[in-house]
Parts: structure tokens; sequence; C-alpha cells
């Protein structure tokens, strides 16, 4: 039997899907477009049985997890959703810990107090499950694998893992990840992360992405 009609869903998607996969994500560029342009893929299990819904950030709203989170909790309680529907946070590691004290353990804690609430957090940053689909990090020698999880700053718009990976792909990285280049190898990315995973940790504390786990839930198999 279809839901109700839910307005977060998009024009065009599955208003009698069996399940949602319902995302709250940081940033306003590379995540969105990745995650849209992953949806019109033939890659994406478009069955019908799920349905990606990106939360739209409300003005003046914190891109802080803390506040990602808030987003999530509150379309969940405005919203019409199922027991089946999942909400996952998808965030970057990078400074909230080290500069802006955010207590993660605290966080993965509150996820676990919501249902079917799931972190699907990237060390340091997005862009490192990008570079998985182009390149194995453990082939990095230790000095590289230091610089990518420091990611500092190398021009006024561009950190460490901007310009590597924009030399993984020939061409300069601009924020908008090409799906041609990056959707065919997602496969090759979701093994190399769960090589670096280590499966005791709810986040990635060392260099890697647990996108993954939110991507194989996704993939069209």
């Amino acid at each position: 039997m279809p839901r109700e009609p839910i307005p977060l869903i998009r024009k065009g998607g599955f208003l009698d899907a069996e399940k949602l996969f319902v995302l709250s994500y940081e940033g306003t560029v590379s995540e969105k477009k990745y995650f849209n342009d992953f949806r019109e893929s033939v890659f994406f299990n478009d069955s019908g049985l799920i349905e990606i819904v990106p939360l739209k950030k409300e003005e003046n709203s914190g891109t802080d997890p803390l506040s990602v989170k808030k987003l999530l909790k509150k379309a969940k309680l405005d919203y019409q959703f199922k027991k089946t529907d999942e909400f996952w946070l998808i965030i970057d590691r990078d400074h909230w810990e080290t500069i802006h004290k955010i207590d993660f353990d605290k966080l993965v804690a509150d996820c676990k107090k919501e249902n079917n609430f799931f972190l699907a957090m990237s060390n340091p940053c997005f862009e490192i499950w990008l570079i998985l689909h182009l390149k194995d990090i453990t082939e990095y020698n230790e000095s590289e694998v230091n610089k990518l999880l420091e990611n500092a700053s190398e021009s006024r718009k561009k950190n460490h893992i901007d310009v590597v990976l924009g030399d993984l792909q020939g061409r300069g990285y601009n924020k908008k990840p090409n799906p041609e280049i990056f959707l065919p190898l997602t496969k090759i990315a979701i093994d190399r992360a769960k090589n670096l995973d280590n499966k005791n940790e709810p986040y990635p504390k060392k260099l890697g992405s647990h996108i993954y786990k939110l991507i194989e839930k996704l993939l069209k198999t």
C-alpha cells in the first residue's frame, strides 16, 4: 500500500517505496551532488523498494555534527516514516574533534538511542571516500598517510586531499565529483574502505570512510 505523501520525497521518486533512506550531511556541494548523481545512475537500486531522501538544511542551521543530527531528528518527528526507514548522519571527522571538541563517542551513543539512526563518518573528510575509488590508500607511505589525515590547506580554496584527488583524476578537483569517473568504481571503493575499517570502531579513527556501509544498501546487486 502506498505511503502517505511525504513532502521530502523528490519529484518523480518512489512514493510507495517500502524503505526510505533519509540522509543528512554537512557539505552543501560534494555530498549533495554525489548522492544525487548516484540516485540517478544505473548503479542505484531502482526497484521501487527503496528511495533516498536528502534533507535540506534550514536557514541559519549549523554544519557541525550535532546540528546535522538535529535536522534528522526533527524530520523524524515532522514526517510520517515507517519503522524500517533508516536515518543516516553523514559527517566528516576533520577538525570537529581536535578544534571544536565534539565528543564523537557521545554522538555515537546518542544515535544508538534513536531507532534506525546510523553514522557514516569519513576521516578526515568526504573526499577520502572519493579517493578510495581511484587509489588503494594502503599503497601510500606513512608520510603521505599523515598528510592525508592532517589535510592541511595548500591554497585559499584547496586542502591537501583536494590536490591529491585532482592529481588522481588528471584534472583539478572542484568539489563536484564527476559521476562518470567515480560511480563505475563503486564496488572497488567499497572493498578498499572495508579493508581500512576496524570493525570494532563505530567511526574511523584512522584514515578511512564508513560511507560504504550506506552505499552497500543502496547499490543495485
